[in-house]
């Protein structure tokens, strides 16, 4: 079968709202990022930028179809191959979906910057910071320690293009040999199902990464994403936000 994607782009007005102009000349620079709804429409925007003096750097996120697109699931700083310094994020887009993977990706750093977004369709201003995932920050801790003292794990693999990561979830065994995996494919994660494998101790995800985080909930004996588990370790040593929250 053939699969065709469409973007749905909006067809109103994008700018930024009195609030943000206002709020934003405190920052001299600021890395500019949008959904894909609007990341088209940010001409209005970098003018008004220019206009009250703030510089903004843009790049091409990993995944992304072009510069200053910001996809929800990328939630590791390094995928959106910043080379610039800048002093705060600033999202064009409705929801928190997308603007935290902001907000995700900086949970291992010393210094969180600010994340402001404008909203084109209220037209507001809303300010993100790691006050919004502190409690899924604590449960994911929770999941980290669980990981390393369990023996018997279940990995979730999805067979989604784009997401499915199988071949590289086995390099789990050469890393945790005193482990033992079991890895469980679908199509979606079906959490209801997982409750019927009760000898799993603890579950790593190696579909969307926000389903590790957003889904914390879902899973009674914890779920850590396969990028974390590599480096379960080194995240609970590691003087982060993760461990301050």
């Amino acid at each position: 079968m053939d699969i065709l994607f469409l973007d749905a782009p909006y067809s109103g007005k994008v700018e930024l709202c009195q609030e943000t102009l206002d709020y934003i000349t405190k920052f001299k620079k600021v890395a500019l990022y949008a959904s894909v709804q609007f990341v088209g429409k940010l001409e209005r925007v970098e003018e008004q930028l220019n206009e009250i003096g703030v510089e903004f750097v843009i790049s091409k996120a990993d995944r992304a179809s072009v510069k200053s697109q910001l996809l929800g699931c990328d939630n590791y700083h390094e995928s959106l191959n910043l080379k610039e310094e800048f002093e705060a994020y600033l999202y064009i887009g409705d929801g928190k979906f997308h603007p935290l993977a902001l907000v995700y990706g900086q949970k291992d750093d010393k210094g969180m910057k600010e994340i402001i977004r404008n909203d084109p369709l209220q037209e507001k201003m809303f300010l993100m910071g790691v006050d919004e995932i502190k409690t899924i920050l604590k449960k994911y801790k929770g999941s980290l320690v669980k990981f390393l003292s369990s023996n018997t794990i279940g990995v979730i693999v999805t067979i989604k293009p784009g997401q499915e990561q199988f071949k590289p979830a086995l390099a789990l065994e050469n890393k945790f040999p005193g482990k033992k995996f079991h890895y469980f494919i679908d199509n979606n994660v079906s959490f209801g199902q997982l409750e019927n494998f009760n000898f799993i101790e603890t579950w790593i995800n190696t579909t969307c990464p926000r389903v590790g985080f957003d889904d914390q909930e879902k899973f009674r004996k914890g779920v850590i994403n396969l990028n974390d588990a590599f480096l379960a370790a080194e995240i609970l040593a590691n003087d982060s936000l993760l461990n301050k929250s």
